[in-house]
């Protein structure tokens, strides 16, 4: 073969064999745990001989001792979403068989190359990314043959497997409580254009204003940029554009938190005079909110649970859908 002739590489024979890349890389590392069908593990071998497949140095022979570890980068190892998560991660992986090992980052690209790096070290047999919320990731390169899912995350151009909310469905079930309940002069606080669920929220919110008979350009909004202070001002922008609203919509809870002082300041009641729901049952104890917040609750635990499924499935040589989307739960209470 000539230097410039390009080498076969473990994407060519995934293409032949009919598998992902990850499957073609436990059987050419002879991995004893991965559980490839022998019909599997004999078409994959067969793909690379027909290629003249041949090892680039150390690069191909990914970890050959690792192990049924599942390794966890996370930026969420306190707050409520983290408990919920990780309880996920942990049921899950406890039926499987399979210890987790997790290491913090911030979420800034060059510590999660050094989390990545770490779990490496350590030989774990796949890697979950979760964060605290839905952000872009930039998945190290380093891990590019070790079976990798993107939990309450994504990457644009990485190709691994996520496990996030259904922000738009999230958006729906959350505008239709207030629209069933035959509220129509509605003001959103939105997040920010920035927030990775922000267009999906927008255009589940413009559906159901639509089903109902609003045009969604003249429906008053305001950003919040998520947080208790921000919501405060953009729900006293709305009441004060619109003394005659009687609801507010708010794309998190803090925000809804934000919008009950911003309520109260104006002598208005919350609920008797204007209704509010929120986002994430675990953010800021809205039970303990009152009258308590009516909000739609994100799918925390299920999410780590599916994450830790997926990569098992991917352990066993079988395909995973590129996206799992995960829908919300309405935990009504009384700001409604």
């Amino acid at each position: 073969m000539s230097r410039m002739e390009r080498r076969a590489t473990m994407a060519d024979i995934a293409k032949v064999a009919g598998v992902s890349r990850t499957t073609v890389s436990f059987v050419l590392n002879n991995r004893p745990d991965s559980r490839i069908p022998e019909t599997t593990r004999s078409r994959i071998l067969q793909a690379a001989r027909d290629l003249d497949y041949r090892p680039q140095g150390t690069a191909s022979l990914a970890h050959p001792r690792s192990s049924s570890a599942l390794g966890v980068v996370t930026d969420i190892l306190t707050g409520p979403q983290a408990s919920s998560i990780i309880r996920g991660m942990q049921d899950a992986a406890l039926r499987e068989g399979m210890p987790l090992l997790l290491i913090p980052t911030t979420g800034r690209a060059e510590d999660d190359r050094r989390a990545v790096a770490s779990l490496l070290e350590h030989r774990v047999g796949a890697i979950i990314h979760a964060r605290a919320s839905c952000a872009q990731v930039a998945v190290p390169t380093d891990a590019r043959d070790t079976p990798t899912i993107l939990v309450n995350c994504q990457a644009s151009a990485s190709g691994h497997p996520c496990v996030r909310p259904d922000e738009e469905a999230i958006a729906r079930l959350e505008a239709e409580a207030l629209l069933t309940g035959e509220h129509r002069d509605i003001g959103v606080v939105e997040v920010s254009g920035t927030d990775v669920g922000a267009q999906p929220r927008r255009d589940g919110y413009r559906a159901s204003f639509s089903r109902a008979g609003i045009d969604w350009d003249g429906v008053a909004t305001a950003v919040g940029y998520g947080t208790i202070q921000g919501g405060y001002r953009a729900a006293g922008q709305l009441l004060d554009a619109n003394p005659w609203m009687t609801a507010l919509l708010c794309g998190n809870n803090r925000m809804a938190i934000g919008a009950y002082e911003a309520v109260r300041e104006r002598g208005l009641r919350v609920r008797d005079d204007v209704a509010i729901i929120g986002i994430d049952d675990e953010d800021l104890g809205p039970g303990q909110a009152r009258p308590g917040l009516t909000c739609v609750a994100l799918p925390f635990e299920e999410m780590g649970r599916v994450g830790v499924e997926r990569l098992a499935a991917m352990l066993r040589g079988e395909r995973v859908p590129a996206r799992t989307l995960l829908p919300g739960r309405l935990v009504r209470r009384a700001s409604l």
